[in-house]
């Protein structure tokens, strides 16, 4: 008579496999999850309605209340995005008041970002670094603190907080005290004898471009070759060409700019 011991072995063992695997596949879903109501609450579309994700049986339940099949099919599409393929059950109702602005969250975070492009500019710029300034957005609103040694240190980044995407409004509040000019200067120049590559050069420079809302990025092409930079592509006006070569003059790094800036043909 055979005996069946092995075969309860190798069942024993399937089962333990499964019971060590499960625990783990609940954790991935879990964060799945965590990952899909991270998107959802970031969106301005979406941030403004209760929704929330459930995870069971190795799929994603989306459940809440938005004003339509817009923001219904927005909500799964982001789901899907981040979901790794895991199934998505959209349940989400459609008897949602219309949410005339984001949630606070999402507000927040586009705080935050906005004040992070100023901070980057007021760092990559020549005529800025080194400055002693804090900066902080609430709404879109700038607020400008701190002292500097001239008042045309202040009205400079009065200038480049303004010209900012995201900024609305700004408020500047920076002192301006003659005796801390000497200190700030030597700061400067401690800031802008550092090396740079013509790498971190231009990806600065696209950065500060891409920033600046009264430039148009997407129609310029940047490099730097040993300090120099060069730009291409068109521009809409002489303004906007100088401002421009101009941004790419006061990045840190920068020996000499070229600019073959042209102008639109108009249609």
């Amino acid at each position: 008579m055979k005996s069946t011991r092995p075969h309860r072995v190798l069942m024993t063992s399937a089962l333990l496999i499964l019971f060590s695997v499960s625990p783990l596949r609940a954790d991935a879903d879990a964060a799945i999850a965590a990952k899909v109501e991270t998107i959802i609450a970031l969106n301005q579309h979406l941030s403004g309605y209760a929704i929330q994700i459930l995870s069971q049986d190795g799929r994603l339940r989306i459940e809440g209340s938005v004003p339509s099949v817009i923001e219904r099919t927005l909500a799964e599409d982001l789901a899907n995005l981040v979901a790794n393929g895991v199934p998505v059950d959209n349940a989400l109702e459609l008897d949602a008041t219309f949410a005339a602005s984001p949630g606070p969250l999402t507000a927040r975070v586009e705080d935050l970002d906005v004040a992070t492009r100023i901070r980057e500019r007021l760092e990559w710029q020549i005529s800025t670094s080194g400055l002693e300034v804090s900066v902080e957005i609430d709404g879109g609103i700038a607020r400008l603190q701190g002292r500097v040694g001239s008042t045309g240190a202040s009205d400079r980044v009065a200038t480049l907080v303004r010209t900012t995407e995201g900024v609305r409004e700004v408020f500047n509040y920076i002192n301006v005290d003659s005796d801390v000019l000497t200190e700030e200067r030597e700061r400067q120049a401690a800031v802008a004898e550092v090396q740079r590559s013509d790498t971190w050069i231009a990806n600065r420079l696209e950065a500060v471009l891409r920033y600046d809302t009264t430039v148009n990025a997407s129609s310029m092409e940047v490099s730097s070759t040993d300090g120099v930079v060069l730009l291409r592509g068109t521009v809409t006006s002489l303004a906007e060409r100088q401002v421009a070569e101009a941004l790419a003059g006061d990045i840190l790094g920068v020996r000499e700019v070229e600019s073959l800036l042209s102008f639109e043909r108009p249609m």
